[in-house]
């Protein structure tokens, strides 16, 4: 029997729900993980499965003290494995390949990380690779968005090329804006232009959103899955909060290998598509190298990425993976909720608001009566589970803090006007 120490993973981000789904995974498997936040408690530190929690300082303010604080945890050699769950920790960890001396990184090298979170990149190797892809103006320095802005079709969107950018040292959100006319478009791509040099430009695509789990090892695929979103946050794009398995769609697999393979990639990845209303094709949208936010549906269906990885990555001859179960639906409720307050509070435009809402969305009612279908067949929750009851009770409390925060917020604005 192998020794504790030797089956432990530390993983990062513990306030992610892929962390949580990594922990629940992993932890059913008898294997003991340790979770690290900046707080002292996080939402995948408080499973059941969790064995350990650890505190380092910001990845995202504090880059060099948070590698600093990871080496010297790693340093005592517990540590088979080493998990970064985000962009920015995945970046930084494969900024120090030495880190890898302690612990498996399962993941490629810095530079197919970078490529793989640049949209930009990503577009072009796929437009190489006959890949489909929304029409895109991506500006080099000579070019003039004036020109550009006379040429598009409206509404379309300004997207900058890294969700996740690094800028005097600290980390920023690239923010993915809409732009209804020339003059909004003009005026959205400089304000971009200046936090994050050449956005791109890309006709807004109106449709269901697709996903692609993949598992690639030594340029093998080991496992795939594929799902389609229900639900996101905001309603006009954004992480999905209730979403189903689909059936296996080798077409898109195989698209979505071939450009993992194309960059060298090791490790998890998804790849998002969406599904073009006007032509129903997928239009290939962006990858996530890592673990990704929906993680918790595959494992339900019954394809456990993260223990797959942990065996893959510790040497185990593991076979190929592509039965699931189709028709299971993941909910994240309280991202649901969030959804259903933004339907409620925004009003539906007309295809060329800031908020890119459908004029034929979901009525308000309509959304309201989708929130309360509680116990659907099929339906399992992200977060809240019986047997591991502490991780919804830490996301409710931390729902409501900030709720309040947000309340004092807009007291403190109120009074200042």
């Amino acid at each position: 029997m192998k020794e504790e120490k030797e089956m432990e993973v530390l993983v990062t981000d513990g306030d992610q729900r892929s962390t949580l789904a990594v922990v629940r995974a992993l932890g059913r498997a008898g294997i003991g993980v340790t979770v690290g936040e900046t707080g002292a408690s996080s939402l995948a530190g408080s499973s059941r499965y969790c064995a350990r929690q650890v505190r380092y300082p910001s990845p995202s303010t504090d880059g060099d003290r948070f590698l600093a604080a990871l080496a010297g945890e790693l340093a005592g050699g517990r540590y088979r494995i080493l998990l970064p769950m985000t962009d920015v920790t995945t970046r930084l960890v494969a900024r120090r390949p030495e880190l890898g001396t302690f612990a498996i990184v399962p993941f490629p090298g810095e530079e197919k990380i970078e490529w793989s979170q640049d949209k930009r990149r990503v577009l072009l190797l796929a437009r190489r690779l006959g890949i489909r892809c929304p029409e895109t103006w991506m500006l080099d320095e000579e070019d003039r968005i004036e020109e550009v802005s006379g040429q598009v079709r409206y509404p379309v969107v300004i997207k900058p090329r890294f969700s996740r950018y690094e800028q005097n040292g600290e980390w920023a959100a690239g923010e993915v804006e809409f732009a209804r006319d020339a003059e909004d478009l003009r005026q959205k791509y400089r304000a971009s232009q200046a936090r994050l040099p050449f956005p791109m430009v890309q006709e807004r695509i109106a449709g269901e959103g697709l996903g692609v789990f993949l598992l690639l090892w030594n340029g093998e695929l080991k496992a795939a899955f594929c799902h389609r979103r229900l639900r996101e946050k905001p309603p006009w794009g954004g992480p999905s909060v209730y979403r189903e398995s689909i059936a296996f769609d080798e077409e898109l697999v195989a698209k979505s290998a071939c450009l993992l393979q194309a960059i060298g990639w090791q490790g998890p990845a998804m790849v998002e598509f969406k599904v073009d209303s006007r032509d129903g094709l997928p239009k290939l949208m962006e990858i996530n190298g890592r673990f990704w936010g929906s993680l918790q549906l595959a494992i339900d269906a019954g394809m456990n990425f993260p223990l797959l990885l942990f065996r893959l990555a510790t040497g185990e001859d593991v076979p190929s993976q592509f039965d699931y179960a189709v028709g299971i639906r993941s909910r994240w409720l309280l991202g649901d909720l969030d959804h259903l307050l933004i339907r409620l509070m925004h009003r539906s435009g007309n295809g060329s608001g800031s908020n890119g809402l459908e004029k034929n969305g979901m009525s308000r009612l309509r959304a309201c009566g989708e929130f309360l279908k509680f116990y659907e067949p099929g339906t399992r929750y992200e977060v809240f589970r019986w047997e591991d009851r502490g991780p919804g009770w830490q996301e409710c409390r931390s729902y409501i803090r900030d709720l309040k925060r947000a309340a004092r917020r807009g007291k403190e604005t109120d009074g200042a006007n």
